[in-house]
C-alpha cells in the first residue's frame, strides 16, 4: 500500500511539473515573430514622421490603428473556437505581408492601413498561441506565459537594432521589414510542421492555481480587476515603447538612428524583467510578483524623466523596461484564472482591453506632447503604474470571487 501511494505521489509530481515540450517551443518562435511586428512601429516612427511630414498627434494614429485592429481581433477571439493552427498560421503570413506594406508605403494612408492590418492578423495569432500556452501548463501557466514574453522581448531586442543597423547602410531602414518577414516566414512553417491541441473546455472554478491556498487575497480577483489591470500595463508598455525613440532623440538630444538602436534597449531590459519574474513566478503567487515589478516601473519612471543626460536616460529607460517586462503575462494569467471562458476567450477578452490600453497610453501622451512636450507626456506613465497598482489590491468581501464567469 505505501508503494502503490509513493508511486501516485511521484506521478503526480511529474504531471505537475513545469514541462517545455516541442509545441510550447513552436509558441515561443510564433511569439518571437509577433514580438518582431510588435516593436517596430515605435523604432521606424521618427522616420514616418519625418517622411510624412506628420506632428507628433497625428504619427500616434498610427499607434491607434494597430490597437484598432488588436481591437478587432480580440472581440473576435472572445466569440469564436476557430481551429488554433490554422488562425497563427494565416494571422503571421498575413501581418508578415503587412509589414512590407508599413515599410515601404511611402504615403500616411498606406502606413496607416498596414498598420491596422498588422495589428488584426498578428493579435489574432498572439490569442491563440498565449491560449496555447495557458492550456499547456494550467498550472503553471504564469510561468509559461512570462516565458513566452522573454521570446517577445528578444525580437524587440532586435528589431530595433536591425532597423538601426539598416538606416546606416545604404539599404535604407525600409530594408528591416524584408529581413523581418523572412524570419516570419520560417516560424510559420515551424507551426505548420507541428501538431496543436485546440482549445480545452473551461470549468467555472479555477482550483488549480499554484499557491491558490495560503496567501489571503492573493487569488481573490474579479475579472473586471484583472482587465482593469491589463488596460494599464499595457497602456504604460506601449506609451514608452512607441514615444522612446522620439523622446530620446527630441528631448535629450540623442542622434537619430542612435536612438531608434537605443530602443533595444528597454526590450532587453524587457527580457530581463521577464526572465526574473518567470523565476519569481515560480515560488511567489503571480499577484506579489506583479507588485514588484509595478513597484520597479515606478521607481525608473523618475530617473527617465527628471534628466537630460543620455547616461541617466538610458538608466532610466532600462530601469522602467525591467518593471515593465513581466506585467502583461503576469496579468493575463490572473485573468485566464479569474475568467470562466476557455483560455482562447479569456485571450480575447485581454487583447479586446489592451487595445483600449493602446490607444489611450500614447495617445494622450502624444496629445500632451503637441501642447508641451515630450516630457510632459510621458508623464502619464507613472499615472498607469499607480492605477495598476491599485488593482492588485486584495479584494473585498463582496466582489466576484475567483473563477465566476462574466456577464
Amino acid at each position: 500500500m505505501n508503494r502503490r501511494r509513493s508511486g501516485a505521489l511521484a506521478a503526480k509530481c511529474v504531471q505537475v511539473a513545469y514541462h517545455r515540450d516541442t509545441a510550447t517551443w513552436v509558441a515561443f518562435a510564433a511569439l518571437f515573430a509577433f514580438g518582431i511586428l510588435n516593436a517596430a512601429l515605435g523604432p521606424v516612427l521618427p522616420y514616418l514622421r519625418r517622411i510624412e511630414h506628420t506632428s507628433y498627434l497625428v504619427g500616434a494614429l498610427h499607434q491607434v490603428a494597430f490597437a484598432v485592429g488588436g481591437m478587432t481581433a480580440g472581440i473576435q477571439a472572445s466569440r469564436s473556437n476557430a481551429p488554433r493552427r490554422r488562425v497563427i498560421i494565416v494571422g503571421l503570413s498575413g501581418a508578415a505581408v503587412a509589414g512590407l506594406l508599413l515599410g515601404y508605403g511611402r504615403t500616411f494612408f498606406l502606413t496607416m492601413t498596414a498598420a491596422l492590418l498588422i495589428s488584426v492578423f498578428a493579435t489574432a495569432a498572439l490569442i491563440r498561441v498565449w491560449a496555447l500556452l495557458a492550456d499547456l501548463h494550467h498550472r503553471h501557466r504564469a510561468v509559461a506565459m512570462t516565458e513566452g514574453e522573454v521570446a517577445v522581448s528578444l525580437a524587440g531586442i532586435v528589431t530595433p537594432a536591425v532597423v538601426s543597423i539598416c538606416a546606416a547602410t545604404a539599404l535604407g531602414w525600409r530594408f528591416s521589414f524584408v529581413i523581418a518577414f523572412a524570419l516570419i516566414a520560417a516560424a510559420t512553417v515551424s507551426v505548420a510542421a507541428t501538431r496543436l491541441p485546440d482549445s480545452a473546455q473551461r470549468h467555472t472554478t479555477d482550483t488549480t492555481e499554484p499557491h491558490a491556498a495560503g496567501h489571503a487575497g492573493e487569488h481573490r480577483h474579479t475579472h473586471r480587476r484583472t482587465l482593469t489591470t491589463i488596460f494599464a500595463v499595457v497602456g504604460l508598455e506601449f506609451t514608452l515603447s512607441f514615444w522612446a525613440a522620439s523622446y530620446l532623440h527630441d528631448d535629450i538630444g540623442i542622434a537619430q538612428d542612435t536612438a531608434a538602436g537605443l530602443v533595444s534597449a528597454l526590450y532587453a531590459a524587457n527580457l530581463a524583467g521577464r526572465v526574473l519574474t518567470s523565476r519569481l513566478a515560480r515560488k511567489l503567487p503571480p499577484t506579489t510578483v506583479l507588485r514588484l515589478s509595478l513597484a520597479t516601473a515606478l521607481a525608473g519612471c523618475p530617473i527617465l524623466l527628471a534628466t537630460g543626460s543620455p547616461a541617466l536616460a538610458t538608466i532610466g529607460l532600462a530601469v522602467t523596461g525591467i518593471g515593465i517586462g513581466g506585467t502583461f503575462p503576469l496579468a493575463s494569467s490572473l485573468h485566464v484564472a479569474a475568467s470562466g471562458r476557455t483560455a482562447d476567450q479569456a485571450l480575447g477578452q485581454i487583447l479586446t482591453i489592451a487595445g483600449i490600453g493602446q490607444i489611450t497610453g500614447p495617445l494622450v501622451a502624444g496629445a500632451l506632447a503637441q501642447a508641451a512636450d515630450l516630457r510632459i507626456g510621458l508623464l502619464v506613465m507613472p499615472v498607469l503604474v499607480v492605477l495598476a497598482a491599485t488593482t492588485t489590491l486584495p479584494a473585498r468581501a463582496g466582489d466576484q470571487p475567483t473563477g465566476s464567469a462574466p456577464p
